[in-house]
């Protein structure tokens, strides 16, 4: 008897591993084809932007974060991004290369005062996005007002009833014929504006009322359409005294479709299929719940002999943190149906700003959060601004959008705000409105995606020699620029080319080439500069973008009139009194229109410059730079730092030479060896080299010589290279009124870091403001996210 129940219990253990296996072999086959085709890292891109209605006259400011798709950390390898501005018809009017670091970038776009007034679109991209079949850039729309274009609205219409929209969207994307439907519905205008309807209703061909529906503040809702047999159905609904009627798509004739409720309980879904006709043997279906690379496959849901629905419950477990992907599939791995759930985890983040020191000039804060080390960036508007509508989180893009297949999807990081079951029961509804990004059929017939375009980690200057070279192996190109410490060298090839790869340079910095030998002899021979990868080119159209309201279709009733702000002409100085003195006869200098020294102040070194100062560095000294010695070296900084990287140290030049790093030629330098100094605090028309000034010294005719010495290295400015750093600036306002209250911009602050307690201050100038509307947003180094906006009363 024990031996018989051995047997049987080692038979059993048999058939139990075998079936595992089988099932686990089609699951790791399946979770295979996602692991592939998820292998390559995803970048995704949140642009904060300050506000979203911008005057022409104004900058648009933003704040980039960039997290890997899969582990939803801040991707450091992501180094080039681009930023365009688009206009409606998807020309692109101006595009940006901004430098991400450690998942973080901060950039602006000017406008043209001449930009006229419509919708426009920021998109934000990388160039190895182009890999991907999806389109994984970042799209926002913002609209722009040009006060003086006579076409220009600022006006807040009614709902335009003659131009409405109305989408029906079943759940799983199947509407089957004979049996029940749960069907999703969508109403918005021809500017996207939704429509609430409090009582709609579905009539069959027979003119009866068979269910009721209504729509949210977002113009969304959703309804059971049950049996579906006297079709066809349409949406009546009476909106503003007016009834209006849509006609339901046709359902199918075969095929099947599920629905699922994971919102009614914490623990377990509830899951149905449905058949158009009872099946005539037992049929297994299965079911894919996907997230990325993860995968679980929920097998034997099998529809009996007979029938045409069967209930489920699947556990809770199986389902990932966030939005969750299902694909209802046969046993010959075919998809019959999708739809996207979401499962509640902790996601929200709070802060709290108080008001710490209020002056007569700015409001200084104070903020504490619960993410430490994190990286914020925080936009201040007057309470009652109309520009920041359409606004985009940080939740919205990381969370929800990613895996959303289309840019036009609200925003439904508003639902979880005073999460309940009733707010996940909305946030269900609007999922039913949204397709999967990521297709199973799509993942099934693609090859792993073969990184055609790579990575790029700044820009890749290329040169050619313009004369043959004898012995060019002898040879060496050096690049050197000051500013931003760069000093590397290039082989030449047999083409007479060099290469510098994963240049991290900004736009217009001025860079110096030298031909070296071995022996360390520089040679001054000519070459041309390009500049390669500056800017790219993305292969993924712009998804159809909301189509225009028909001619005669605007509504003539509007709600509301808002008046602009005015901003000050800065080219335009009122003067009150004009004194006009005979200015003494200023010395001629020599190299005034040298580089840029026509926007430096020179100075004509005389004898009285040598018996007051002796020697060159307490000469610079006196005149707005700090001269430090330190271990026998000369360091020169400037009192206030303007560098993109917070470099205090200007360019040095001696006979247009530049010194860095090594400055000690100058100590103990003689004024009178020198004939010009030219010193310029802010750098104007040095680039970004001059970020912290730069100061230029001509010595005496040298060695017997007509000229100064000159240098053999070959300057470039290089052009399509990284945005520059530019301190936010505010429009200059004439007044603080209602114009600006409507528009204006109080302040925008795209770095601010908390400490290790989740401390953070900022502050904004004081406009004399009731109250402010306040968003903060931002990412700690785990992941954490940050998006919420504040009304502050000051």
């Amino acid at each position: 008897m024990l031996l018989k129940n051995l047997l049987l219990l080692l038979l059993l253990v048999h058939y139990n591993s075998q079936a595992q296996s089988s099932v686990t072999q089609r699951e790791q086959e399946i979770a295979s084809l996602y692991s592939n085709y998820f292998k390559a890292n995803r970048e995704k891109i949140h642009l904060h932007l300050n506000k979203t209605v911008y005057l022409s006259e104004e900058t648009i400011w933003f704040k980039g974060y960039v997290i890997e798709e899969k582990n939803k950390l801040p991707f450091p390898q992501t180094a080039n991004v681009y930023v365009d501005l688009v206009d409606e018809k998807g020309t692109k009017i101006q595009s940006e290369l901004c430098y991400s670091s450690n998942g973080i970038l901060e950039g602006y776009i000017s406008l043209d005062k001449k930009t006229a007034t419509g919708n426009y679109y920021i998109r934000a991209y990388t160039n190895f996005m182009n890999n991907f079949k999806e389109d994984e850039s970042a799209l926002y729309k913002i609209r722009i007002l040009n006060p003086s274009d006579p076409a220009t609205s600022n006006t807040n219409s009614k709902l335009n009833l003659k131009a409405l929209t109305v989408q029906f969207f079943p759940e799983s994307g199947v509407l089957l014929e004979n049996t029940t439907n749960t069907i999703g519905i969508k109403i918005t205008d021809c500017n996207e504006k939704p429509a609430i309807i409090r009582d709609g209703s579905i009539v069959n061909a027979k003119g009866v009322v068979v269910t009721r529906f209504s729509t949210n503040e977002n113009g969304i809702g959703r309804f059971d359409l049950l049996r579906n047999q006297d079709a066809p159905y349409k949406a009546v609904f009476t909106i503003n005294n007016t009834t209006q009627s849509f006609a339901l798509p046709a359902a199918k004739t075969e095929g099947y479709t599920f629905s699922i409720n994971n919102y009614t309980l914490t623990d377990k879904a509830f899951l149905k299929i449905r058949s158009v006709t009872p099946v005539t043997v037992d049929t297994q279906l299965s079911l894919i719940i996907q997230q990325d690379e993860k995968v679980t496959l929920i097998e034997s849901l099998i529809l009996k002999k007979g029938t045409n629905e069967e209930s489920f419950t699947i556990n809770n477990d199986h389902f990932y943190n966030g939005i969750n992907t299902l694909t209802l599939i046969d046993s010959n791995n075919k998809k019959i149906a999708d739809r996207l759930i979401f499962k509640p985890y902790s996601i929200l983040k709070e802060s709290i700003v108080t008001i710490a020191k209020k002056r007569n000039d700015s409001i200084i804060f104070k903020g504490s959060s619960t993410i430490p080390f994190a990286s914020l960036s925080i936009s201040v508007v007057p309470e009652k601004s109309v520009a920041t509508g359409d606004t985009r989180s940080l939740y919205d893009t990381f969370i929800f959008s990613t895996y959303l297949n289309h840019y036009w999807s609200g925003n439904p990081a508003t639902y979880l705000a005073d999460f309940s079951r009733n707010r996940h029961y909305e946030l269900d509804t609007y999922l039913i409105t949204q397709k999967p990004k990521y297709d199973f059929e799509t993942i099934s017939n693609t090859a792993v995606p073969d990184n055609k375009y790579e990575f790029q980690t700044g820009i890749t200057i290329k040169g050619t020699i313009n004369k043959p070279l004898s012995d060019r192996d002898k040879y060496f190109v050096e690049m050197s620029a000051f500013f931003n410490s760069i000093k590397k060298q290039s082989e030449i090839n047999d083409k007479n080319e060099f290469f510098f790869n994963n240049v991290i340079l900004s736009d217009s910095t001025k860079v110096s080439f030298i031909l070296q030998n071995r022996k360390g002899k520089i040679e001054e021979i000519p070459m041309s500069i390009q500049v390669l990868k500056g800017q790219n080119i993305f292969l993924k159209q712009l998804p159809q973008l909301p189509s225009q309201c028909p001619d005669g279709t605007s509504p003539t009733n509007k709600t509301e009139t808002y008046s602009f702000p005015y901003v000050r002409d800065t080219k335009v100085v009122q003067l009150n009194d004009v004194n006009i003195k005979k200015a003494p006869k200023a010395p001629v200098l020599k190299n005034i229109n040298r580089f840029s020294n026509s926007m430096a102040r020179g100075f004509k070194i005389s004898s009285g410059d040598f018996a007051s100062f002796r020697e060159v560095l307490p000469f610079i000294g006196a005149h707005g730079f700090d001269v430090i010695y330190k271990n026998g070296d000369v360091y020169i900084n400037n009192r206030i730092t303007r560098s993109l990287r917070g470099n205090p140290s200007p360019a040095v030049f001696v006979d247009d030479v530049p010194l860095q790093p090594d400055l000690t030629m100058l100590i103990g330098m003689s004024l009178d060896m020198v004939e010009e100094i030219y010193i310029s605090k802010n750098g104007y028309g040095l680039g970004m080299d001059g970020g912290s000034g730069y100061i230029r010294i001509y010595t005496k005719r040298y060695m017997g010589t007509s000229e100064p010495a000159r240098s053999k290295a070959q300057s470039y400015v290089v052009k399509k290279a990284f945005q520059p750093y530019k301190s936010f600036k505010n429009p200059d306002y004439l007044d603080y009124d209602a114009g600006f209250i409507n528009y204006g911009t109080i302040n925008w602050t795209p770095n601010v870091e908390t400490d290790e307690n989740g401390a953070f201050t900022f502050s904004i100038p004081n406009y004399n403001q009731k109250s402010v509307k306040v968003k903060i947003e931002g990412i700690g180094s785990n992941g954490e996210l940050i998006s919420e906006e504040k009304i502050i009363h000051l």
